[in-house]
């Protein structure tokens, strides 16, 4: 029989969270969602929907929560497969200069940046001891500088700035960790999954070819990229 892999998916309660779950779920996947207490709630209402997922309760802003997040894994598994960073928060619309809310950008890099790099920091033991480890990290194209310069793009003048920049220190990032593990096993991409069908993560349709360019990613049919 075929040894699962295992997976961890953060805020795996909104809509992209579960069409990701569910695609690892189907190409033999054990599935650890680690969701926030709102999500942890929606999604322990949802029952039959979560198959045998784990389901575990995290706070993405807290070293702590994520601490205990490394302890269940380690516990059960003994290692990690792959790391699906999809926790974001994004807000602040139409925001002009004069209206941008310095307490909500940093309360949106917490969560879209420092803490991608918090758990990738706790879990990346459990990563080197996975097979083919893998880390994808979920950007917007609102990230890629050339894309936001370009008018003819849908997205270029929505001016979402803590959004949009807190993506693109995403994809730098990204990048660096790129070099950084390139003489080890690990491998980290970055995964723009709305390909622009529609813009929220709650009420998700995805266009054709990304489920399947997600399904390629997890079997290692991609290049590792920054």
């Amino acid at each position: 029989m075929k040894v699962k892999r295992i997976a961890v998916v953060t805020e795996s309660g909104n809509g992209l969270g579960k069409v990701f779950a569910n695609i690892l779920w189907n190409n033999n996947y054990e599935v650890i969602l680690a969701a926030s207490k709102k999500s942890y709630e929606l999604l322990s209402r949802d029952g039959g929907v979560l198959h045998d997922y784990k389901l575990v309760k995290t706070d993405f802003t807290s070293a702590e929560s994520l601490l205990e997040l490394k302890t269940k894994i380690e516990t059960e598994f003994g290692r990690l497969d792959l790391l699906v960073n999809n926790a974001e928060i994004a807000n602040g619309f139409g925001q002009k200069i004069d209206q941008i809310d310095i307490d909500e950008v940093r309360q949106l890099y917490e969560t879209n940046l420092f803490a991608v790099i918090r758990i990738i920091q706790i879990v990346k033991p459990l990563l080197e001891k996975g097979m083919d480890p893998r880390i994808i990290n979920m950007t917007s194209a609102m990230g890629d500088i050339n894309k936001m310069k370009d008018d003819r793009f849908c997205y270029s003048n929505y001016c979402m700035t803590a959004y949009a920049t807190s993506k693109a220190a995403l994809n730098m990032f990204t990048h660096l960790q790129c070099k950084e593990f390139k003489p080890s096993k690990i491998k980290i991409n970055s995964f723009d999954p709305i390909a622009l069908k529609n813009c929220t993560h709650n009420s998700v349709t995805i266009c054709d070819g990304i489920k399947d360019d997600f399904i390629a990613l997890i079997q290692h049919e991609a290049s590792s990229i920054g």
